[in-house]
């Protein structure tokens, strides 16, 4: 998923966002922000979630989970 392969101890950095992945979608494309993928199932620090990745200006790659 990353452009650059990662290596042992790197990935994406995920934030939990606090409400249903809806409000995270629209606030990411109200700001101008591409979605790189999701919403998608995931299991994070907290269970079971769900998930969306985009991109920082740098290209690094973020997620934005929501266990609501």
């Amino acid at each position: 998923m990353a452009r650059v392969r990662i290596t042992p101890g790197n990935s994406d950095l995920c934030f939990v966002w606090d409400g249903p992945i809806a409000g995270a979608i629209e606030h990411l494309r109200s700001n101008g922000v591409a979605i790189e993928l999701g919403p998608v199932e995931r299991t994070g620090a907290r269970g079971d979630g769900t998930s969306v990745y985009f991109r920082d200006p740098d290209g690094s790659l973020l997620e934005l989970i929501s266990y609501d």
